[in-house]
């Protein structure tokens, strides 16, 4: 497809004042960008780029350390190639990455890499297909076809980050083209816009230089509510056509979200145009499945909903954490929960999971007047609101504690909270959840000197965080025992989150420079040496698989702990 736009001047910025105001004619904006990067015939002179990288990097606002930053890393660096066929009206694009992770996810990727190949055709009827690696149980084996809401991703990600790709998109869609100004809130620069609201992509516009600075994408995000994604393009340097044509292409692109965070970021170290692709080399290869069985792999359409929206799938897969939808194979006869101390004075204290293993495991702790649940994974949460339904009739969850804010463990919140369900959160996550559920829910906080207490004639629920926490900066957990006056030192569970998750043997799989100060504080908290500790991960045989003795743990770590703590803060 060739490109046909009239070339017409705007105004410029002259020392950062407006000379006139631009015109707000689409096909005026469209063309002097076009011209900015190197003119209507080289542009279509292009039919494919490939990009090489040497230093990719990745970082992740869900499992970040600090509540408004992204300062937790997932790639440290990688290789990458990216190719992009421009030959048809569609935009073909391949990745070849070698990636290495950041040591904080070695419960994901124990050998801390993740070599593949992945294809992608963009349009409705797009696929995604790793040729080579990307299962994350096995980077070994080609992972082949993603599921449908992966696809969307992969498809919508190809298609915002491919430049020349959108300005072809734009040029043949001109007549539904929108112009705004975009006002950047952080940097407080304007930028002339044009949109295609049906594919979701906008072109922001350097008013003094016409080079495109970002591709926007709009997306409702769980914990921020409406967001905005930009691929930004800065850097821009002369490319050879090799026909004494030139053109302009960005040597850095980042993802920015909600204007400020850096998700990926890469520098391109060497631009080729029109290179010599060898055959196949744009086209799918999913495993081959064994001889005389149906095919178990094959291209999904793209897909994306309320239930599993972009931003959630963003997250998820860019950390190697995207195992497919979770609601769509379990339900309300997946959820696994018995009593921590079967038989004990304590029945109101359960302990729960949803799926055929326990790795999110949460505390249930029924008082008279309610249920109080401890964190709240995505997509399971919907599934335990029914279950308690049909298992606790007349009672509600009215109290949700997230142990952090973590993606994995806060993602739910707004099911529970959409049920009527109280937040329960230190006072420092208070501006982080604001948005949550349109901000229709009510908030609970406790600090350090302060924990949150419920109890009631039998039971009696305390949740605990202090200043400078490990893992996560509002990063909290909970005690549960029999009321005061049945109290008993052997019937005291205390649930935590990725910090101690026990493992069978003399092993546990934990967060190892944190478990101390962890010990430490339940010292502090009067938590009895004979109390028992249900890890939110892990598996240990014990209990619903995540449970094992206090005692046995601090042995493990070496730690001496007290034969009597007290009772502080309990009774």
């Amino acid at each position: 497809m060739k490109l046909q736009v009239r070339l017409v001047l705007l105004p410029v910025l002259v020392n950062g004042a407006k000379v006139n105001s631009p015109s707000s004619s689409t096909s005026d904006l469209l063309a002097r960008t076009i011209n900015a990067l190197g003119g209507l015939q080289a542009l279509n002179d292009i039919k494919g780029l490939t990009l090489q990288s040497s230093d990719y990097r990745s970082t992740t606002l869900s499992q970040s350390y600090s509540l408004d930053s992204s300062d937790q890393l997932i790639a440290t660096g990688a290789t990458s190639t990216i190719s992009f066929d421009f030959s048809d009206t569609l935009i073909t694009q391949r990745i070849d990455r070698n990636l290495t992770y950041d040591y904080f996810w070695a419960h994901a990727h124990r050998d801390g890499k993740l070599d593949y190949s992945l294809v992608v055709q963009t349009g409705s009827n797009g696929s995604a297909c790793f040729n080579v690696g990307g299962s994350v149980d096995d980077p070994s084996v080609p992972f082949g076809y993603a599921d449908s809401y992966l696809t969307d991703y992969l498809v919508h990600s190809a298609q915002q980050s491919a430049l020349l790709g959108v300005l072809k998109q734009f040029e043949a869609s001109s007549s539904q083209l929108v112009y705004s100004v975009t006002s950047i809130e952080a940097s407080g620069v304007d930028y002339p816009t044009l949109s295609l609201p049906n594919a979701n992509l906008a072109l922001l516009v350097h008013n003094d230089t016409g080079l495109p600075y970002a591709i926007r994408s709009t997306e409702t995000h769980e914990i921020y509510g409406a967001s905005t994604n930009d691929v930004v393009f800065s850097n821009y340097a002369s490319v050879s056509l090799g026909n004494s044509q030139t053109f302009k292409y960005p040597n850095r692109i980042q993802t920015i979200y909600n204007e400020v965070y850096v998700l990926e970021d890469y520098t391109i170290s060497q631009i080729s145009a029109n290179p010599q692709f060898p055959d196949g080399y744009f086209k799918a290869a999913p495993p081959t499945p064994p001889a005389g069985s149906p095919p178990d792999n094959v291209a999904q359409l793209p897909r994306t909903d309320n239930e599993y929206p972009r931003s959630e799938v963003h997250e998820f897969y860019e950390t190697g954490l995207w195992f497919g939808p979770f609601g769509q194979q379990n339900n309300v006869s997946s959820v696994v929960a018995k009593p921590v101390f079967p038989g004990g004075n304590v029945p109101q204290i359960v302990n729960l999971y949803v799926g055929t293993v326990p790795d999110y495991v949460q505390l249930l702790v029924e008082f008279e007047d309610g249920l109080v649940i401890t964190d709240a994974a995505p997509h399971r949460s919907k599934i335990i609101l029914q279950w308690v339904k049909e298992n606790y009739p007349g009672k509600s969850i009215t109290h949700v504690v997230p142990s952090h804010h973590h993606r994995d463990h806060a993602g739910g919140v707004g099911d529970y909270l959409a049920a009527g369900a109280k937040l329960v959160i230190p006072e420092i996550a208070k501006d982080y959840y604001k948005n949550v559920n349109g901000g229709k829910f009510q908030t609970i906080t406790y600090d350090d000197e302060n924990p949150f207490i419920k109890q009631d004639k039998n039971v009696q629920f305390l949740s605990f965080w202090k200043n400078e926490n490990p893992h996560a900066s509002d990063w909290t957990w909970a005690a549960a025992a029999p009321a005061c006056s049945k109290f008993n030192n052997s019937e005291v569970v205390i649930i935590d989150a990725d910090i101690v998750n026990p493992r069978p043997g003399p092993v546990m799989r934990w967060d190892t420079p944190h478990a101390m100060p962890f010990f430490v504080d339940a010292v502090h908290r009067g938590i009895p040496l004979e109390a028992t500790l249900v890890g939110a991960h892990g598996g240990t045989g014990i209990g619903i698989g995540t449970t094992d003795s206090l005692i046995n743990l601090v042995n493990i770590a070496g730690f001496t702990y007290p034969n009597s703590t007290g009772t502080k803060g309990w009774c």
